[in-house]
Formats: C-alpha cells, structure tokens, sequence
C-alpha cells in the first residue's frame, strides 16, 4: 500500500481521504533508504505553514530529547533551487537549528504547492498545534489560494463542512477579540456566542465583561437573554409583551446550536422563528446544521 502510494506521489494519498497525518508521514519514512543528510543552512520553513505561534518551552524540550537520543523521525521536505523547503516536521527543524546541528536527517518528496500546502495543514490540525484562529486563517488562504469549495476543503481534512465555516466565521470578529482567542483569554464557545451579536461596539463591550467577570458561555447566553428583557433595551423593541422563559430557554439553545442570532415570535398558537445570517456562506452553514 505504501509502495503504491509513494509511486503515485504524496498527492495520491492525501486526495483520497482525510488519512492521518501519522499514517502519510509513515508511508514516506518506512523506505530508510530515503533518508539523507541535509545541510540544516540549506532548509528553508514553509512560507506556507499554517501554524504561526510555536511554544518555546515545547522546543527545548524537543530539542533535549534530540541531544539525549537523536533525531528518531527524519523532517519531510521538497527541493525548490537549491534550498529544501519544509513539509512536514517544523518543530523538529526548529529543535535541531536550537542545538546548533549542522545537518538534519531529512526525506525528498516531489509535491506541488497544493499538495505542500494540504499537508502542513493536515498534519497540524490532526495534531490539534493550531489556535482556532490560525485555522481559520489556513482555511480561508487555502480556499482563496486554490478555488476550493468549503465542502472540497471539508472532505480533505476530514472535517464536516459546518465545522469548516464555523472555524472561517471567527476571523469576522474585531482584531482585539481574535488576539484574545489566540491568547487564550476566551474559547471558541465564547466566539460564538459574539458572533450572534451584530453590533461591533457590543461585541467588544461583551468581549471585556467576559475577561473581567471571567463568564463562561452559558453565563454569557445568560446575559444576552436577560438583556433582552430588560425596559427600554433595543432588542425589545419588536415585542411589546415579557416573553416565556420557555421561549427564551429556547432561543437560548438556538442560539448556542447556531451560532448566530435568533428570535422567537409566539402568539395564540402560532407564530415564527426568525434566524439571522450574515453571508451565503453564513446561511448555508446553518442551513447545513438544521439538514
């Protein structure tokens, strides 16, 4: 399976299905006779690399690891001139160059920029290495990049289609809000959440009450509920009756399914559930989750 795989290229592999980032690097380095001696000075990073934040302290452990017992798994890399240009392994490439290695076990592969691209991005993804934000980002360039659909791009890296646009709605968000995804002071729930919420100034008013009053994301859905109710609040102004806590439990979880706004209108035995969207991408993401 190996051999025929490596004999139709790296791209056979990773067109075929959503394989592992583990699997792809073991078809290429179970053929030992590949490996090489590289120059660590002729190695260049992927310009590409999705992945755009590496934890030092990770690195020097690496790296020791290295110093006690040597480089076990040779980097993957594809030549370009006269440089060799990083596909798979970043971590260990900055781990070595840390030791002051002159020269790194490493194996060639012949992969077009797609296929270059698609792995690094498997391959960090997989490994759950990227903040939601650089995944976002490495979505949307790939899809730019290369003219994909986001059901294409779904089916490359095994991921649903929702998931996808999901991920890709985050860079929608202020910069100071997406800084504070990276940096941890808020989690992807609380995004979401953020993002049913259309006004700029509110979001970041919501976004600093979350870091001060440490919210989770039911307290947050919590807040925005409660908000609704309150006299004089623009969101009641379509509605000139208190709504059921019933309805307002229910739009609640609407909201938290969705990822985005949604109001319930009930009167008698009858009424309608109106649900915002903000793009075609945006509607067909949610039309996506009711299917």
């Amino acid at each position: 399976m190996a051999k025929k795989a490596l004999g139709k290229g790296l791209g056979a592999i990773i067109s075929a299905s959503p394989t592992p980032v583990e699997e792809i690097e073991k078809a290429v380095t179970d053929h030992k006779e590949r490996v090489v001696e590289i120059d660590l000075d002729k190695i260049v990073p992927n310009p590409d690399q999705p992945r755009t934040h590496f934890d030092e302290n990770e690195i020097k452990g690496l790296a020791e690891s290295i110093t006690s017992v040597g480089l076990i798994q040779p980097v993957i890399v594809r030549k370009k001139d006269n440089l060799y240009i990083i596909v798979a392994g970043e971590r260990r490439y900055r781990a070595c160059k840390l030791n002051q290695m002159k020269t790194i076990k490493a194996i060639v592969i012949e992969a077009d920029e797609e296929q270059n691209f698609t792995l690094a991005l498997i391959e960090n993804i997989q490994r759950q290495d990227l903040n939601p934000i650089e995944e976002a980002k490495a979505y949307k360039m790939l899809i730019n990049r290369f003219k994909l659909k986001q059901q294409d791009l779904a089916r490359r890296v095994g991921k649903e289609r929702a998931t996808i646009s999901n991920s890709m709605r985050l860079l929608n968000l202020s910069d100071d809000i997406q800084k504070g995804i990276i940096e941890k002071k808020i989690t992807s729930g609380h995004a979401k959440v953020l993002l049913s919420i259309e006004n700029p100034d509110r979001q970041k008013s919501l976004y600093n009450e979350i870091i001060e009053k440490d919210l989770s994301v039911r307290a947050l859905e919590a807040l925005l509920v409660a908000a609704k109710n309150v006299p004089g609040n623009d969101a009641n102004k379509k509605s000139s009756s208190p709504k059921a806590a019933h309805l307002k439990k229910m739009e609640e979880e609407l909201v938290s399914r969705l990822g985005t706004k949604v109001e319930i209108r009930h009167s008698g035995n009858k009424g309608k559930i109106e649900i915002s969207y903000y793009s075609l991408d945006d509607f067909e993401r949610i039309f996506d989750l009711i299917k």
